[in-house]
């Protein structure tokens, strides 16, 4: 049995009746087995957000569209983990450049020797950095030669992570972008960035800065100018800069879930060497379940995933989903 991340395998076995010259086998009987196994990567908080260890696996159940799916395996993931590293450089932290660079080298320093890393920067347009390596001092070098443009291409680093990337790569992956959230410069929309992400089969983990940069937003003269035109032409007293960021916040959050993956808000530049940290040691902490999935199954559908656990936890969080088969030009 081949197994793929999450993404579903099939097996096809030739069963031949019995063993005779090949000229006279032409009624021999085949028969086709297509399973489905799904693999579903999960971590669990308790509820002062520590991760939870030693986990049974009688202590799970898990559903596939409402259905309720038999676990197969279940246990500790030990797998390397090739992770992107999706930095900002737009103008909104060109002052704090160095503690990027600082805290990304941190974060390659937390992962094991077996994981990879890659580096994708993004500003005016989108570029590589730095390809697969396990190297720490190639990663280092990488970060080092990282300088700030002005305009962000926020959408269309998502779908270049995603898409490119992450292309061809099996087995444990991530993106871990560090962003506030904001987009002026993308050919991508959010919605085609968030179905690579999707289907890309990464854990997608956010760091979001918009704490940082909506405060700073409200000081410049531009943004206030706007601010005042938009409660002219729709009144009230509504604060549409906040909501403006609300709702980008929103998105990654809901993209992250969906992901199985986490967003944090960053109060402070000097936070960010701890939560990359934190991210690297969940992503070497998480545990995983498989099943055969009982459903019928289409090229290209989607198919939802529910994972209960039955003991006392703050969250469980883990892939909302699957496409099976994904079609079109995100593959």
């Amino acid at each position: 049995m081949l197994l793929k991340w999450i993404a579903p395998a099939v097996l096809f076995f030739l069963v031949a009746a019995q063993s005779r010259p090949v000229a006279q086998e032409t009624n021999i009987p085949i028969i086709s087995i297509s399973v489905n196994l799904v693999k579903v990567p999960f971590s669990v908080f308790d509820e002062r957000g520590n991760l939870v260890s030693d986990l049974r696996r009688e202590d799970f159940h898990i559903w596939e569209d409402r259905s309720p799916q038999q676990i197969r395996s279940f246990g500790l993931d030990t797998n390397p983990v090739s992770v992107v590293l999706l930095l900002d450089t737009s103008m909104s932290g060109k002052a704090e450049l160095k503690k990027i660079k600082a805290a990304a080298d941190e974060f390659a320093e937390a992962l094991s020797r077996e994981d990879r890393i890659s580096v994708v920067a993004f500003d005016d347009e989108v570029y590589r950095a730095l390809d697969w390596t396990a190297d720490v001092k190639k990663v280092r070098r990488a970060l080092g030669k990282l300088n700030s443009g002005v305009r962000t291409a926020l959408y269309d680093a998502m779908y270049y992570a995603a898409t490119e990337q992450l292309k061809g790569i099996d087995g444990r992956k991530a993106i871990i972008l560090l962003t506030d959230c904001v987009n002026n410069q993308s050919n991508v929309s959010f919605h085609e960035a968030e179905l690579s992400i999707v289907q890309s089969q990464a854990s997608f983990y956010v760091v979001s800065k918009t704490d940082i940069v909506k405060e700073q937003a409200k000081r410049e003269r531009r943004v206030i100018m706007i601010s005042d035109i938009l409660k002219r032409m729709f009144g009230g007293d509504e604060d549409y800069i906040d909501e403006f960021f609300k709702k980008r916040e929103g998105e990654m959050s809901d993209l992250s879930e969906k992901t199985g993956g986490r967003c944090f808000f960053l109060k402070d530049y000097r936070d960010l060497t701890d939560i990359y940290t934190q991210v690297a040691r969940e992503l070497k902490s998480k545990y995983y379940l498989t099943y055969v999935s009982n459903q019928a199954l289409l090229p290209d559908s989607y198919h939802g995933i529910s994972i209960e656990y039955l003991e006392p936890a703050s969250k469980v969080v883990y892939r909302k989903g699957y496409y099976y088969q994904p079609q079109g030009k995100f593959r």
